[in-house]
Protein backbone atom coordinates (compact mmCIF):
# COMPACT_ATOMS: atom_id res chain seq x y z
CA UNK A 1 0.00 0.00 0.00
CA UNK A 2 1.61 3.36 -0.93
CA UNK A 3 1.08 6.23 1.39
CA UNK A 4 -1.78 7.98 -0.67
CA UNK A 5 -3.77 4.83 -0.05
CA UNK A 6 -3.32 4.97 3.77
CA UNK A 7 -3.95 8.54 3.88
CA UNK A 8 -7.21 8.17 1.99
CA UNK A 9 -8.43 5.19 4.17
CA UNK A 10 -7.36 7.27 7.10
CA UNK A 11 -9.36 9.89 6.20
CA UNK A 12 -12.07 8.11 5.60
CA UNK A 13 -12.47 5.55 8.35
CA UNK A 14 -12.23 9.14 10.72
CA UNK A 15 -15.11 10.54 8.74
CA UNK A 16 -17.08 7.29 9.53
CA UNK A 17 -16.40 6.80 12.74
CA UNK A 18 -17.25 10.38 13.92
CA UNK A 19 -20.89 9.97 11.91
CA UNK A 20 -21.83 7.28 13.67
CA UNK A 21 -20.55 8.48 16.99
CA UNK A 22 -22.67 11.36 16.10
CA UNK A 23 -25.76 9.50 14.88
CA UNK A 24 -25.45 7.23 17.52
CA UNK A 25 -25.81 10.78 20.45
CA UNK A 26 -28.87 11.73 18.43
CA UNK A 27 -30.80 8.80 18.75
CA UNK A 28 -30.24 8.89 22.16
CA UNK A 29 -30.68 12.14 22.77
CA UNK A 30 -33.37 13.25 20.45
CA UNK A 31 -35.97 10.27 19.57
CA UNK A 32 -38.70 11.86 18.35
CA UNK A 33 -36.81 14.01 15.29
CA UNK A 34 -37.35 12.43 12.31
CA UNK A 35 -34.80 10.12 10.76
CA UNK A 36 -33.78 12.58 8.04
CA UNK A 37 -33.14 15.60 10.31
CA UNK A 38 -30.73 13.28 12.59
CA UNK A 39 -29.20 12.11 9.63
CA UNK A 40 -28.75 15.76 8.21
CA UNK A 41 -27.27 17.10 11.25
CA UNK A 42 -25.06 14.24 11.60
CA UNK A 43 -23.86 14.93 8.28
CA UNK A 44 -23.23 18.94 9.09
CA UNK A 45 -21.80 18.47 12.37
CA UNK A 46 -19.35 15.18 10.92
CA UNK A 47 -18.09 17.76 8.07
CA UNK A 48 -16.89 20.97 10.92
CA UNK A 49 -15.21 17.84 13.11
CA UNK A 50 -13.84 15.58 10.24
CA UNK A 51 -10.26 16.15 9.34
CA UNK A 52 -9.41 17.79 6.45
CA UNK A 53 -6.37 16.60 3.99
CA UNK A 54 -4.12 19.33 2.75
CA UNK A 55 -1.39 19.28 0.26
CA UNK A 56 1.45 20.75 0.91
CA UNK A 57 4.64 21.59 -2.06
CA UNK A 58 8.01 21.26 0.10
CA UNK A 59 11.36 21.62 -1.66
CA UNK A 60 11.74 17.11 -1.43
CA UNK A 61 7.99 17.00 -3.20
CA UNK A 62 4.29 16.84 -2.35
CA UNK A 63 3.55 16.19 1.08
CA UNK A 64 -0.11 15.40 2.47
CA UNK A 65 -1.54 16.75 5.85
CA UNK A 66 -4.60 15.59 7.90
CA UNK A 67 -5.63 19.04 9.87
CA UNK A 68 -7.99 18.42 12.32
CA UNK A 69 -9.75 20.88 14.77
CA UNK A 70 -8.74 18.76 17.95
CA UNK A 71 -4.73 18.87 17.25
CA UNK A 72 -3.06 21.92 17.07
CA UNK A 73 -0.34 19.43 15.05
CA UNK A 74 -1.28 18.39 11.35
CA UNK A 75 -0.59 14.59 11.35
CA UNK A 76 2.14 14.14 8.32
CA UNK A 77 1.84 11.26 6.34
Amino acid sequence: MNKLTKFRILSFSAFIIIFLIISTLMNLFFEDLGGAYKAMISGGLTALLAPRTEKLKTQSGIQRQLVWVFLKKPISI
